[in-house]
């Protein structure tokens, strides 16, 4: 594993970015703040500056991913400008990254359904409850791929109801597609693209992508 470098202020991306290449490399068992450490090759100290723990540094993995989802979403749409194109990009950006990524995308899912659970245990009164609150940077961050998915069905309905109905159904099915397919349940055809293959689900489920 080479060393991640970094610039004097930028640690803490620097250590996010080492996050990501251990992932990617070894998976999430072999990840922690030590070992982002030597990658960066700081000492293991250094990490705590940042992170208090292992759960705020797999929050903060989690945060960056989505964001980097975000914009892979932006980039495949960049010079589209129909509502339908725009759909069927963001689905298929949303697939490409889950496949291309699957440690990473693991770990976003699991930060964000371990927060809905800590909130569920906290308003119930759980004793189970777990004491760190999801951070705001986490909480922001795992929306945006959806909110851009809901606006672009906005451009061609003004019912705010029809459309997030029409977003959620979607976006259930590129959500449940791309994790379907990173545990190995499912399989796209060979010699066939995701855009490809994700139009065609679509249109036997009667999806508007």
């Amino acid at each position: 594993m080479s060393n991640t470098s970094y610039h004097h202020g930028d640690l803490k991306n620097s250590l996010i970015l080492a996050a990501q290449n251990i992932l990617r490399e070894e998976g999430a068992d072999a990840l922690s703040l030590r070992a982002i450490a030597a990658d960066v090759g700081v000492s293991h100290m250094a990490p705590y500056s940042h992170f208090k723990n292992k759960k705020e540094l797999f929050q903060a993995v989690a945060a960056a991913g989505f964001e980097e989802l975000g914009d892979r979403m932006l980039a495949a749409s960049e010079s589209l400008d129909e509502a339908k194109a725009l759909i069927l990009a963001y689905g298929s950006a949303y697939v490409e990254f889950a496949v291309n990524n699957a440690q990473l995308y693991r770990v976003m899912l699991g930060q964000v359904e371990a927060g809905g659970r800590r909130k569920k245990s906290s308003e119930t009164g759980s004793k189970n409850a777990d004491n760190l609150v999801v951070s705001a940077e986490l909480e922001e961050s795992s929306k945006r791929p959806f909110r851009l998915l809901r606006d672009a069905f906005a451009m061609e309905n003004d019912n705010s109801s029809e459309v997030m109905a029409q977003a959620l159904g979607a976006w259930a099915m590129v959500h449940g597609m791309a994790s379907l397919i990173v545990e190995g349940h499912i399989r796209i055809p060979e010699g066939m693209e995701v855009n490809e293959f994700l139009s065609m689900a679509a249109v036997q489920s009667r999806l508007p992508l």
